[in-house]
């Protein structure tokens, strides 16, 4: 298929690495291009860059995961391409929720059908866009300049500096967590008398979230998922969840302290679905960090089979050409 991506575990961590002499065709003269072509464009390609319009936090945030990601270049490269990207691919402050929305109390409480993330429609190009907005990063709740990773306690940055794309957990097969609905494939929710059922095409995770009245078990075992219990706000699931295993291995280590807070709500004209993230975490984190994440109802879909150890199609819900 044209929009085709299919990649082993290999093949994404190869990807993300920088390829040398990489085509720097459209990208704008000026300082920095000879270094955003090296490190950057081999992997993401003039339009994909071209595409996005960010302030500078917001390209700091993009080149920081970037170097999460396995692309080499040292600090005084990371500044010359945040600087060459602010100035040539500039966009406004990106304003997070809440987002207006004309849906009754009862429609808004119907979070059935099939959702995916904005990233598969906006970075993978692999369906129309329509409304639906760009995400917002994490970042402090206390103060919207500093980033994750700038509130890293110390605990968490020597954790982090053990991370690579190569030791990744989720490469292993390991859970990816209650966030798996922020990769690029579809989930839906079930809804039944006193629970919430999330059931996501990532790793085929079933997420249950208690809306019944009860709280968090006195004894709780941790787990990857943690314990969801919920309750409606108005238009508003907020899920509060506790229970995490302690994992130092991945991108984001967090500690068994971790609290987590989501508040999901339909907006705009209801086919679009805003998950606002908030982590607490006092072993992890200096202060509580919060994001926004979009989604998109989309009836073209349904839930794919899934196995983490055959090839990644993040274009298996593309649309089929007519025959």
């Amino acid at each position: 298929m044209k929009n085709a991506r299919i990649m082993t575990k290999a093949g994404i961590a190869l990807s993300l690495i920088f390829v040398p002499g990489a085509r720097s065709q459209g990208l704008p003269d000026g300082p920095g291009k000879e270094i955003v072509s090296r490190v950057c464009a081999g992997c993401h390609g003039f339009g994909q860059i071209s595409r996005q319009k960010k302030t500078e936090n917001g390209w700091k945030d993009t080149v920081a995961q970037m170097i999460d990601n396995g692309a080499k270049a040292n600090p005084e490269e990371i500044a010359s391409i945040v600087a060459y990207l602010s100035k040539n691919f500039a966009g406004q402050e990106k304003v997070a929720g809440p987002q207006s929305s004309s849906l009754t109390i009862e429609q808004a409480r119907d979070l059935s059908g099939i959702w995916m993330e904005g990233y598969w429609y906006i970075g993978l190009n692999m369906g129309s866009r329509d409304n639906l907005p760009e995400n917002v990063p994490l970042r402090g709740v206390k103060d919207a300049s500093k980033n994750a990773r700038s509130l890293y306690t110390p605990w968490a940055q020597e954790a982090a500096k053990q991370f690579t794309i190569y030791n990744d957990p989720i490469n292993r097969c390991a859970s990816p967590g209650p966030q798996a609905y922020n990769a690029p494939y579809a989930f839906e929710f079930l809804q039944t008398p006193g629970r919430v059922t999330l059931l996501m095409e990532y790793f085929h995770e079933a997420r249950r979230v208690w809306i019944d009245g009860r709280g968090h078990p006195k004894e709780l075992e941790p787990s990857y998922l943690g314990h969801s219990v919920g309750k409606w706000e108005g238009d508003t699931l907020v899920v509060d969840t506790i229970g995490f295993l302690e994992d130092k291995a991945s991108r984001m280590p967090h500690s068994d302290q971790l609290h987590q807070i989501e508040r999901i709500r339909r907006v705009l004209d209801g086919n679009v679905l805003e998950i606002e993230l908030i982590l607490e975490d006092p072993k992890a984190l200096q202060q509580p960090v919060h994001s926004y994440s979009y989604f998109k109802k989309d009836a073209s879909l349904e839930i794919q089979p899934y196995a983490c150890t055959d090839p990644i199609d993040y274009s298996s819900h593309a649309p089929r050409p007519a025959k």
